[in-house]
């Protein structure tokens, strides 16, 4: 009985944990970015993984700036932070490449959050495009928070797109869902991540990032009939109408509750066999010490 419930509890946290973390956001990002290629260089100058600019390194104080944030030339020096010096040791470096997006995604949401109120928006649905806050982050790397918290504001009456014609709405419909905890992984742990509706591993050979193709929205991506859902997350939104972080949340909070049920009826059963000459104290502290060990794994497995 023991063995089944440890059994049951671990396939629950395995489930309610895959696919939306921040480490398969990243994953996420970086593939649809630049195919997770960290030396990969656009035509505006975006370099990286996650195709930076020239401001948002500045943003988080990795470059100081060459008083032309705007051309991306990088003619400007480089702090020296996360070990970084110039622009060719931030193409080697892949580690420093997602601290320093982690940092600016942290400052994204920040700005969202107290300039904004975007945390009002969650849960909500705009043009229907449904409103996470990875789907905000996302659009954000995109087209930059202000312009973002702009479209929010306005209730969708705007279309804002980036330098290659890449839609706000996309990237909110594609990047429904992740769990966002803004704790730099490392790049292994990324490249090991695994991404709903996304291959790991999958790189495409190209010299500028990946877009999706002209006249892709969120209408192509949410509603009609023979659509096909971009991500698990969001195929999983809109079959439930719940946010797969949501229903995480949820399912972790219901295994807690029964851990702690389990181990108070353990307790309370030896105790009471302990009573009635059925138990020995060696048995009942042994089963309630095995209780407690299983019931720390299967928590350190959710966390």
């Amino acid at each position: 009985m023991k063995a089944r419930l440890a059994f049951v509890l671990f396939l629950l946290a395995s489930l309610v944990w895959a696919g939306v973390t921040y480490t398969d956001f990243l994953k996420a990002l970086g593939q649809r970015e630049s195919t997770m290629n960290p030396r990969v260089a656009n035509q505006f100058g975006h370099v990286g993984l996650f195709q930076f600019s020239e401001a948002a390194l500045q943003d988080v104080g990795l470059y100081s700036g060459d008083g032309t944030p705007k051309t991306n030339d990088w003619t400007g020096t480089f702090t020296g932070k996360y070990g970084v010096n110039s622009l060719a040791d931030l193409l080697a470096n892949s580690d420093a490449q997602i601290q320093a997006v982690s940092a600016y995604h942290q400052q994204v949401w920040n700005t969202l959050t107290k300039v904004y109120g975007a945390e009002n928006y969650l849960g909500t649905t705009i043009n229907d495009t449904p409103i996470t806050a990875s789907g905000l982050v996302a659009a954000a790397h995109l087209v930059g928070a202000g312009t973002v918290g702009e479209w929010l504001k306005s209730g969708g009456a705007t279309d804002p797109a980036d330098g290659n014609g890449t839609k706000l709405v996309s990237y909110l419909g594609q990047f429904v869902g992740y769990t966002l905890a803004f704790a730099p992984p490392s790049y292994a742990e990324v490249l090991a991540g695994a991404p709903a509706g996304v291959s790991p591993g999958g790189h495409v050979p190209t010299s500028a990032p990946l877009r999706p193709s002209a006249g892709t929205g969120s209408a192509a991506l949410l509603k009609g009939g023979g659509f096909g859902y971009t991500s698990a997350a969001q195929g999983f939104f809109g079959a439930t109408g719940y946010h797969m972080g949501q229903v995480r949340q949820l399912l972790v909070g219901i295994a807690a509750m029964t851990l702690v049920t389990w181990i108070a009826w353990v307790i309370v059963a030896k105790w009471r066999g302990l009573s009635e000459g059925f138990d020995t104290k060696r048995e009942l502290a042994v089963d309630v010490a095995r209780a407690i060990v299983l019931t720390w794994i299967v928590l350190l497995i959710m966390m």
